[in-house]
């Protein structure tokens, strides 16, 4: 770790004396100067932040808040300037140059919802407009009353782009959500979308820990500040992300920090601060009083055992408890964020900075997330053709987790299967253990939270360099080198003679340090041509090197000594292991653009992967792309409405991939202890064993769409169709084992369909001084289907369904995960109103149940402003044609006390539930999860600027906002998102999980 600081800082010692020495030199090139202004055409004010490119250079800039830009040492010659802004259209402008001339421009941007000449990156590192690109992609800017809404990165994606589906797997605070673009399509790699900032890999692990809570896993995703945002642009599979190669199969986030403009240095602090509460009620526990045939007394007398003649209930016996209510291990949890900001330069050098200190306290007392982060980012113009731009950021997290979900020590699990009596006395004193309260194992949640501390400290490095020389005016080269540096250290720890539950008695101690590395390497020659004044073409040729490195060591000890909290002393059951994983991917990628009349565009791509991961025996893979776009509206044909305003046509082809895990294609063997003459010894036994011929899953995707401006350009319609097939599925196939080898050896086998449609309607309905309102649509389907599964090797038989668990497995002709249970129906024959098991019919096989990914998503996102100073925003979003696993009310009945099992009022379907349990199904648990949440709503206060200038500032605003405010479901559990192993590929459960808490929050920003 040093060492690594130590390198960090020579290379950011080194390219700050560039910059010193920039200004300097750079003065002595010769070149002329435009400059200018850009403004609202409708109210005259000044844009700030537009984007002003020198089209076919490397050249442009961004305008200061007086919409004032300067781009300084521009070559003679002839020139497009183009200036783009989000909400705006485009507008360009023609000039010619001398070598000391200056010229002043000035454009007038027209509002617009339509986003046609919005910029997006390139997998090169060019930057492109969507008219240019024969696919979607999802573009999304952080606005300041979402980052109040939003605790972290998952929840600013959640509901916003079609086709992104994000599910809050519960409310521990530093939990991971499950990522989904165009549903899943892997069976045993990761089903994760690739993460890419300013142009570098980044780890995106969903499961980042090595110590088990019961279910919840922290995100690397959330490791992001979302203050530091500038823009976030999400491809969402192959046809957009092919030549990101032998990663992209899952779509691309690819995210855009915030970088300096010229002008004054300009200020932005913020604070915020706000509520966490649990707000879903707990199911009580019952009981109920009797006798048994043996004329003993029972508290256990439910309506199975009442009908199977077994007990007699007392009259007026049926008791409930609630060890959650009674005894409430919840308290208010709080959130805490502040964080400063500095934008500015001139024209040769600019730069961010920023810096956030953030405190959550969740609604557990063994629940706290700290981190301190910062983030700078310079861009110097070394000369009139040459430019650097360096990133970098820090964060230091500390993250304590608590017991929860599916551990029989969680806190929600301690009360819901607990007793329902409290074994406490009235007006006494009764400190655990000897009253336990109702609780499970005699262990109330305070006390465990006291003592069992599990903890994960993260230490992370982000460094990027791009360079941008342009040495012809026809020839660009940009070369981006970066380092993701993840220092992360899981622990934990219980003192002896503090948990009573097994071995926990003795003490343990867990210390696992961690050094997770990521490495890009990219260069790459662009060369544009103009042959006529209506064509043009740009080709681009290059290489990328990418690697992944994972060191670490796991150490585990019991016994511990009291008064000690290390390895040191612990005396009994050692355990020690060492993780290193090394992935190395190198790439060769070519792109041909084509564009005719600034409104026909033809691209062809494509990318040669050799992946380390890859089987002995194959080579490398190549992933082609191919796009067409057409802004048809522009043609002299093409009638011009009122309604009408703008439409482009689009189409797209591409394939990428995703390399095999480490050691997938390799035998390797695992140590062992064997006796030899009555000793101990050091032996081998084979760990996996390896096919040479592994190849990557490969998925192709062929994608349609159209954009349509409408009413004057104030509404934007897109749809898209995509059909993406993912062959070559990794599939472990089971081994003899009379071979005396591993279970099963990986092979490429399988293939599974993505189907689906996606819709967005973003509206500026109303804009005038007393109102204004405008609106997002979203809307999106996707049907998964498991195609084949192949055959067993060497024979005709076919590979059989994969059993994820009890409930779900992988079936040809079903969706991956798919609930799958032998189903019954119940009648209640003698009227009595209870559910025996003789009126429960059980069939014979099991059925295709449901799926665990939502086949429809809908979200709209209102915004109204009341003159300039009160802005309301809310999300709605809706979820449907799923299904979820409740296995909490089914875990509740099978301890046996649940409602259902004992009280005769409740439904007739909830006691069948629980019968049909003991009959060997759990088909009653799988629900219809569909719902519809009010996920968001702020208000927000904008201060005049009249008002603001009076404090010396140049914009204030105050926001309330508040989170998960409502659901509308018929799921019958605490929540349909809940899912209690949120970083698995498929197992999907609701099981003792705490749900999504509430929150309310009060920000304030301030620019000056």
């Amino acid at each position: 770790m040093t060492h690594l600081v130590r390198k960090l800082l020579v290379f950011c010692v080194t390219v700050g004396g560039m910059l010193v020495w920039v200004p300097t030199t750079a003065r002595a090139q010769d070149g002329g100067t435009i400059s200018g202004r850009v403004i609202d055409a409708t109210t005259n004010a000044p844009i700030p932040s537009a984007q002003v490119q020198i089209v076919g250079t490397a050249r442009g800039g961004v305008t200061a808040d007086d919409g004032r830009f300067r781009i300084v040492n521009v070559r003679p010659g002839a020139y497009q300037v183009r200036v783009l802004r989000i909400g705006y259209q485009a507008s360009t402008q023609s000039v010619t140059l001398g070598s000391t001339q200056a010229i002043s421009l000035e454009f007038g941007l027209t509002p617009a919802a339509v986003t046609l000449d919005e910029v997006v990156t390139l997998a090169t590192g060019e930057t492109t407009r969507k008219r240019e690109q024969g696919n979607v992609v999802g573009t999304l800017t952080p606005e300041p009353a979402a980052l109040a809404t939003a605790g972290n990165m998952s929840q600013l994606l959640t509901g916003r782009i079609p086709g992104v589906d994000v599910a809050t797997p519960g409310g521990t605070i530093g939990s991971s959500a499950r990522f989904r673009i165009r549903g899943a399509s892997s069976l045993s790699l990761s089903n994760d979308p690739l993460l890419i900032i300013d142009g570098i890999r980044v780890d995106n692990n969903s499961a980042s820990t090595t110590i088990g809570v019961g279910g919840q896993t922290p995100s690397r995703f959330n490791d992001i500040n979302p203050e530091d945002i500038e823009k976030i642009d999400i491809l969402k599979g192959p046809a957009a992300g092919a030549l990101y190669g032998t990663a992209a199969a899952n779509g691309v986030i690819q995210i855009t920090t915030k970088h300096g403009r010229s002008g004054k240095t300009r200020f932005t602090v913020f604070g915020e601060s706000g509520s966490i509460r649990n707000v879903t009620p707990f199911p009580r526990n019952y009981a109920q009083v009797g006798t048994t045939t043996a004329g003993a007394r029972t508290s256990n007398c439910n309506l199975d055992n009442q009908t199977r003649g077994l007990c007699t209930p007392n009259p007026d016996s049926l008791v409930s408890f609630s060890p959650l209510a009674q005894y409430s291990p919840f308290i208010d949890g709080q959130r805490g964020a502040y964080g400063v900001s500095a934008v500015g330069g001139n024209d040769r050098v600019s730069y961010y900075v920023g810096g956030n200190y953030d405190r959550q306290q969740g609604v557990f007392d063994a629940n706290t997330d700290q981190r301190v982060g910062g983030r700078a980012n310079l861009t110097a113009q070394l000369t009139d053709n040459w430019n650097l731009q360096l990133g970098t950021n820090y964060l230091a997290d500390h993250l304590r987790l608590p017991q929860d979900d599916n551990d029989i020590l969680g806190i929600v699990s301690s009360g819901i299967l607990g007793s329902a009596f409290d074994d406490s006395v009235p007006g006494k004193a009764c400190p655990p253990p000897a009253c336990a309260h109702g609780y499970l194992n005699g262990q109330i949640p305070q006390v465990l939270e006291a003592v069992w501390q599990t903890r994960q400290d993260i230490q992370r490095f982000q460094n990027s360099l791009t360079s941008n020389y342009q040495p012809l005016s026809w020839l660009k080269a940009t070369g981006t080198f970066g380092l993701d540096y993840l220092g992360r250290y899981d622990n934990e720890l219980i003192p002896p003679a503090s948990v009573f539950f097994g071995s926990l008695p003795d003490g343990q101690r867990s210390s696992n340090p961690y050094s997770i590395y990521n490495y890009t390497a990219q260069g790459n020659l662009s060369a544009t041509w103009a042959p006529t004044t209506t064509i043009t073409t740009t080709t681009t040729a290059g290489t990328q090197f990418n690697k992944a490195l994972v060191r670490g060591t796991q150490a585990f000890g019991a016994k511990l000594l009291g008064g000690t909290s290390s390895l040191s002393g612990t005396t009994a059951r050692f355990a020690v292991s060492e993780v290193n994983t090394d992935n190395k991917t190198l790439g060769y990628f070519a792109s041909e653009e084509f564009g005719w009349r600034d409104r026909v565009f033809l691209n062809a791509a494509v990318r040669n992967d050799k992946n380390s991961a890859f089987g002995q025996n194959f080579g490398s893979i190549t992933y082609p792309s191919y796009g067409a776009s057409w802004v048809i509206s522009e043609e002299s044909f093409f009638p011009k409405t009122d309604v009408l305003s703008s439409l482009r046509l689009r189409a797209s082809n591409g394939r990428s991939g995703r390399q095999p895990n480490f050691r997938d294609a390799i035998t390797f063997f695992n140590a062992s202890t064997v006796t030899v003459n009555g000793a101990d010894a050091a032996g081998i036994a084979i760990g996996g064993i390896g096919n040479s011929a592994l190849r990557p899953e490969r998925s192709t995707e062929t994608e349609l769409g159209f954009d349509m401006g409408l009413v004057g350009q104030r509404v934007n319609f897109e749809y898209t169709h995509y059909n993406k097939k993912t062959d070559d599925l990794l599939v472990a196939v089971p081994l003899a084992p009379t071979l005396g080898t591993a279970n099963s050896q990986f092979q490429n086998l399988g293939t599974v369909r993505n189907v689906g449609n996606e819709v967005s309607l973003d509206a500026n309905v109303i804009d005038i001084r007393p109102i204004a309102f405008s609106f997002l649509v979203t809307a999106s389907s996707n049907e998964n289907t498991l195609l084949t599964l192949g055959f067993l090797p060497g024979t005709t038989t076919k590979v059989p369904p994969i059993i994820i668990n009890t409930q779900q497995k992988n079936v040809v002709g079903a969706p991956l995960g798919g609930y799958w249970q032998r189903p019954y129906t119940f009648t209640d024959a003698n009227g009595d109103g209870i559910i025996a098991r003789s009126e429960i019919k059980l069939g014979d096989t099991a059925v295709y149940l449901g799926n665990i990914l939502p086949k429809r998503e809908y979200s709209i996102s209102p915004t109204m402003t009341f003159f300039k100073m009160l802005r309301v925003s809310a999300l709605v979003d809706h979820k449907g044609g799923f299904k979820l696993f409740d296995n909490t009310r089914r875990f509740h009945c099978s301890f046996g006390t649940c409602q259902e099992s004992f009280d005769k009022a409740m439904p007739l379907a909830d006691q069948a539930a629980a019968v049909a349990i003991a009959l060997g199904t759990d088909a009653g648990y799988i629900e219809n999860a569909a719902f519809t949440k009010l996920r968001e709503l702020s208000f927000t206060l904008l201060a005049p600027d009249r008002f603001a200038q009076r404090f010396g500032v140049q914009n204030l605003d105050f926001t309330i906002a508040g989170r998960n405010l409502k659901t509308w479901t018929d799921y019958k559990g605490f929540d349909p998102e809940v899912n209690s192993v949120a970083g698995a590929n498929f197992a999907t459960s609701e099981f003792l999980t705490l749900p999504p808490s509430r929150t309310w929050t009060a920000r304030i920003n301030v620019t000056f």
